[in-house]
This record gives structure tokens, C-alpha cells and sequence, in this order.
């Protein structure tokens, strides 16, 4: 997008309704295998650095979403006056409609849901997120549950909401009929899956989240996150503590991450780190880790923080009040670009972001709706590399 930007230590994407970094944003193109497979959860053991090291790699395409709420992308028009747009967002919508979140959803070779599948666990609910899951061009989705999806936890539903043995029925007959489309549901812990494009995934995920509110998967007193040190993503519903946890609003926000999912993302040190559950704090942030002072972890100690790029709501919004003609007609035409690819493109695989694994994690809050539950913030988009999957001979 005609952005030259050096290579910092982290670089920060701000909360703001569909904002991207032009720094981190790219166009691409990518080629997807025909074959589908449905993979199997299990449980393995972390590798070594150097086994990590000498395993040839795969580059996969990811993509990331959350709090959803039981919302569907934007339907296309089925009909558009505009030529050079098509189906996307004309100039005129691009200055009142900040979003990626659009039929269809980018292809990938996987995607991931970070949970806040409903907003009151509805049946409904959890069927249109499922039916929107299902029509993913991906040939795995992985999804966890967040503190709406009540029904998912079993004991807080019967004991908080008297909930009815025919709901939580219903909602696992819905999960278990969309594993023929490639769409699993996780629990808390570790997984792998071979993909169909021959890479090997390993996920540790998790729903729980701090007490706040009485909602469902909570904790009072600290969580045991386990994340092996083997694990390419930690798929969580919350954020850690400093990272993307800013709730409320200007002037008056607070820190609503756990540290307990700081520490354990510090020592497992995953490629990526997805979250949602903050809708404010949308965005994106790529850590270089550096080696704590042995006491509690917090952020100032485990994160090296010089070199940060950030950018604000207003450095990409066109404003015809404040800006010349130029100016805005470039934002619009980046706004519409950003449409067409159907979410933040974060490259992690190559170029001037890509990522040093055990040095490096990147940390993104993919929630969709903001606060007053608008679907109007982007998808994000990651391409990164993978093991390759050990091909085993036939007995």
C-alpha cells in the first residue's frame, strides 16, 4: 500500500473499528489443495528447538475471527452499480461502513474461532454460527467456546440459568452434525491436526477467562493454562494481561487480560497468540521476547518494547473536513482494498515480519463486533510457516 516501514521490535495494530497497519497489510495471492481431510484430536509431545529447526516447513494460510455473537458476514448485493467494486464496498460505503467482515470469508487453509459463538446461547444462535462455519472455504475450522456460549458449560448452565437438558441436546447435535464439513469443537487442552495442505498444526485451547459478571467458563482464583512448549497457537477466548486487554473507553480503560495466560504464553512462546472477548481492543501486536527478571511475569519484563509502530483510528479514515481530495480518495481506494481481501493480512513466512520462532509471538484480539455489538471489524489473515506432517508407511 506504499508503505515503507523498518523493522521494529513489536509492531502494534490499535483498536479501532476495521483498522489495519498499512505496515503489516498486504496484497497476496495463494493456492489451495483440492484434497479435504478431516483431522483427528490429539494429544503429542513438544519438540525440541532444534528438532523445530531441521523439520521442513509449510507455508499455511489462517484465519481468525471471534465473538461473532451468532452474526453472519455481510451478504453480497445482488446487485452493484459500480464496476470496479463489484460485489464490494462502493466509494459511498466505504465512508460508513468499516468493515471486512463480508460474504464470502477469505479461503485458508484453516480457520480459527476464538469463541463467543452467541450472545444469549440460543439454538439459533449456535446453528447460524455453525451453518456460517460450515460455508467456510477452509477444509478445517476450529472453534472454542467464550463466557456467552453458557449452554457449552454444562454445570453453569443447569446451576445458573436452570438450563433445560434439550438445549445443551441441541446445541451438541448442531457441533457434532458440522464435523462432515470440517468443523471441530475444542476443549480446553492440547491438539494437533494434519492439514489437508500437508502441514502439521498443534493448538492449545482454551475458553476460560477471569471472573467478571457471573458468566460461563470463569475463574476466581487464577488458571493452569498449559500451554506445551511445542504448540505452533494458543486459541484462547481472552487475552492476556497487557496485551490487547484494554476495556471501556478512552479515558477510563482498564486491564481485563489474565497474567496467568502471560506466563504461560511467555514460557511456551507459541507463533501466534488469538484471543477475542475484549471487543474494544481489537488489533494485533507482534512481540520479540526477552528473558524475565525472574519474579512475576509481567509485560515490562518479558517484552522488549523499543521500536513499536502504532497507528490510530484517524490515520486511516478518510475525513473530507480535514483532508484534501487526494488523501481521501487514497484512504477510500484502501478501505475498498480491504474489503476485497476480506481481512488484515498479517505475513509472517517472509518479508520484513517474518517471524523468528521462540523469539517472537504474534498476539491478536479478532474480536468482530465492537462494543455496541456492530459486526465492523476485519478478520485477520496469516499466513505463516508449519511443520510438514511425518508420513508414516503403510504396515
Amino acid at each position: 500500500m506504499g508503505h515503507i516501514v523498518s523493522r521494529a521490535s513489536f509492531l502494534t495494530i490499535n483498536r479501532a473499528r476495521c483498522i489495519i497497519l498499512p505496515l503489516i497489510f498486504n496484497s497476496c495471492s495463494y493456492s489451495y489443495s483440492s484434497v479435504t481431510h478431516t483431522s483427528t484430536s490429539l494429544k503429542i509431545s513438544a519438540m525440541s528447538v532444534a528438532a523445530l529447526a531441521s523439520t521442513p516447513k509449510i507455508k499455511t494460510r489462517i484465519l481468525i475471527i471471534s465473538d461473532t455473537h451468532g452474526l453472519k458476514p455481510k451478504p453480497k448485493p445482488k446487485l452493484s452499480t459500480d464496476a470496479s467494486t463489484e460485489d464490494e464496498l462502493s466509494q459511498n460505503e466505504a465512508m460508513w461502513t468499516y468493515t471486512g467482515f463480508r460474504e464470502p470469508l477469505a479461503e485458508a487453509d484453516v480457520v480459527l474461532h476464538c469463541g463467543d459463538l452467541t450472545k444469549r446461547s440460543r439454538v439459533s444462535e449456535y446453528r447460524d454460527t455453525f451453518d456460517m462455519l460450515r460455508s467456510i472455504r477452509a477444509p478445517l475450522k476450529l472453534v472454542i467456546a467464550g463466557n456467552h456460549d453458557f449452554a457449552l458449560d454444562e454445570p453453569y448452565f443447569y446451576r445458573e440459568w436452570n438450563g433445560s437438558k434439550d438445549t445443551v441436546d441441541a446445541v451438541r447435535h448442531i457441533i457434532t452434525n458440522a464435523k462432515v464439513d470440517g468443523v471441530q469443537y475444542l476443549t480446553e487442552g492440547f491438539h494437533a491436526f494434519t492439514l489437508a495442505n500437508g502441514a502439521r498444526l498443534k493448538v492449545f485451547a482454551s475458553p476460560y477467562t477471569p471472573s467478571y459478571g457471573g458468566w460461563a467458563f470463569q475463574y476466581d482464583d487464577g488458571h493452569n493454562f498449559n500451554i506445551p512448549s511445542g504448540a505452533d497457537i494458543a486459541m484462547t477466548h481472552g487475552p492476556a494481561r497487557g496485551i490487547l486487554d484494554l476495556a471501556g473507553t478512552p479515558g477510563s480503560y482498564t486491564k481485563a487480560g489474565c497474567p496467568d495466560l502471560l506466563e504461560a504464553i511467555y514460557r511456551a512462546r507459541p507463533k501466534i497468540h488469538c484471543c477475542g472477548h475484549i471487543h474494544e481492543a481489537w488489533g494485533g501486536r507482534l512481540v520479540r521476547w526477552r528473558e524475565g527478571d525472574g519474579g512475576p511475569t509481567r509485560i515490562a519484563s518479558v517484552v522488549c518494547s523499543e521500536g513499536s509502530e502504532q497507528m490510530a483510528l484517524e490515520d486511516l479514515m478518510p475525513d473530507r473536513s480535514t483532508q484534501d481530495e487526494e488523501t481521501v480518495k487514497t484512504k477510500l481506494n484502501n478501505l475498498i482494498e480491504m474489503s476485497q481481501q476480506r481481512g488484515a493480512h498479517v505475513d509472517l513466512s517472509e518479508g520484513p515480519h517474518r517471524l523468528t520462532p521462540g523469539e517472537q509471538t504474534l498476539f491478536l484480539n479478532a474480536s468482530i463486533l465492537n462494543r455496541r455489538y456492530q459486526p465492523v471489524h476485519l478478520p485477520f489473515l496469516v499466513d505463516v510457516e508449519l511443520d510438514k506432517a511425518e508420513v508414516t508407511g503403510l504396515i
